[in-house]
């Protein structure tokens, strides 16, 4: 398993330390692997969703708090399961941020 995230090396130790992250941790400061998947952007429209606010109440009131931004603070993430040969077997992409993939969905796809 292995998580790619937008911050630099700093901000991706300090992640990895405080949430205590039992995987890698890979960087994709220049966007390329973003790109390359097709993840999309936040926007206004997104931020101000009910779902998005729903999603930040929940957050806030679990403890979360939002980490320093990388460079591109409006990407938004996907969560992917791929298995041998490259073989895409799950795909979730976020709308908005804190729209999570379903984490019985994922590791249901995990072979």
């Amino acid at each position: 398993m292995v998580a790619i995230g937008t911050g630099g090396k700093r901000y991706a130790q300090a992640f990895i330390e405080d949430e205590r992250v039992p995987f890698d941790v890979l960087l994709d400061e220049d966007g390329l692997a973003a790109e390359l998947v097709g993840t999309g952007r936040l926007g206004l429209a997104s931020i101000a969703k009910p779902s998005a606010l729903a999603a930040g109440a929940r957050s806030l009131a679990a403890g979360h708090r939002q980490h320093k931004s990388g460079r591109r603070p409006f990407q938004l993430g996907a969560t992917l399961v791929i298995g041998p040969g490259d073989e895409l077997l799950y795909a979730d992409f976020e709308d908005h941020a804190g729209d999570h993939a379903d984490l019985d969905e994922v590791m249901a796809a995990i072979p």
